[in-house]
């Protein structure tokens, strides 16, 4: 019996740049209701092709970005992807978990022992 879950196909849990412009893409796509064919038209290639960008197994270039934000009626940026807090070098949430083998629990974090 099978639990439903691939073995061979890995769990990942980044995303590449090109799938997160696509994720939006894809929203978009939906809820103007817009089919690949017409993203396709207007970016000069094949809806299957537009298809394989929205899957972020084609880089999006520069120009098919603004484009694709002049064809939705959005801004550039609101296609990129943003870079959380906790991935920038010097948040300090990466110098805590770096550090945090050495850390000691101070007063206070055990409970109280009585009547031994």
């Amino acid at each position: 019996m099978t639990s439903g879950i691939r073995a061979n196909k890995p769990i990942r849990h980044k995303r590449t740049p090109d799938e997160c412009v696509g994720i939006v893409v894809n929203q978009l796509l939906f809820t103007t209701k817009t089919t690949k064919r017409e993203l396709g038209a207007v970016l000069g290639i094949s809806g299957a092709t537009a298809g394989r960008k929205v899957r972020g197994e084609i880089s999006w270039s520069l120009d098919d970005l603004y484009a694709t934000a002049d064809f939705f009626g959005v801004n550039i940026t609101d296609l990129l992807p943003r870079r959380s807090p906790l991935e920038t070098p010097e948040s300090p949430s990466t110098e805590v978990e770096r550090d945090s083998w050495n850390l000691v629990a101070g007063a206070g974090f055990e409970p109280t022992t009585s009547g031994l």
